[in-house]
């Protein structure tokens, strides 16, 4: 009995070693500080992102149909400044919603991670998006 005990304690050893490294070689792309780069509401009707094409970095907010015609969206830098703007929805095709390009409107304080916050009429939080410089 104490045998297999012993063998189940060294498989757990092992086990916890194999986790360590794994940790080591593939960490996590987020961490608890990080807010995703796009997100959805539940019902999928608002759609928000922070996303870098080619070099530039966009904030985009995409809506299956005109649920409002403007938005606020605060962008929070690395050094804890806030600056925020409101714009307009567009009719996008088939869907509306707008794409900001994020030098154009808001500043860059150096490298860090930033924090885009959309907010529109009847939400009652802000949906927050994070991308890096």
């Amino acid at each position: 009995m104490a045998d297999v005990e012993m063998g189940r304690l060294a498989g757990m050893r092992r086990l916890g070693v194999l986790l360590v490294i794994a940790g080591l070689l593939f960490p996590t792309t987020a961490t608890a500080e990080h807010a995703p780069e796009s997100s959805c509401s539940p019902s999928g009707d608002v759609c928000t992102s922070a996303e870098k094409i080619d070099v530039v970095q966009y904030l985009r907010i995409g809506l299956t149909a005109k649920h409002f015609d403007q938005y606020r969206l605060c962008v929070r830098a690395p050094d804890d400044t806030r600056q925020c703007k409101t714009f307009q929805i567009q009719e996008m095709g088939e869907q509306f919603g707008d794409k900001v390009r994020w030098r154009r409107h808001f500043p860059n304080k150096g490298p860090g991670a930033y924090k885009a916050c959309w907010r529109w009429e009847g939400s009652t939080r802000c949906r927050t998006n994070g991308f890096h410089i």
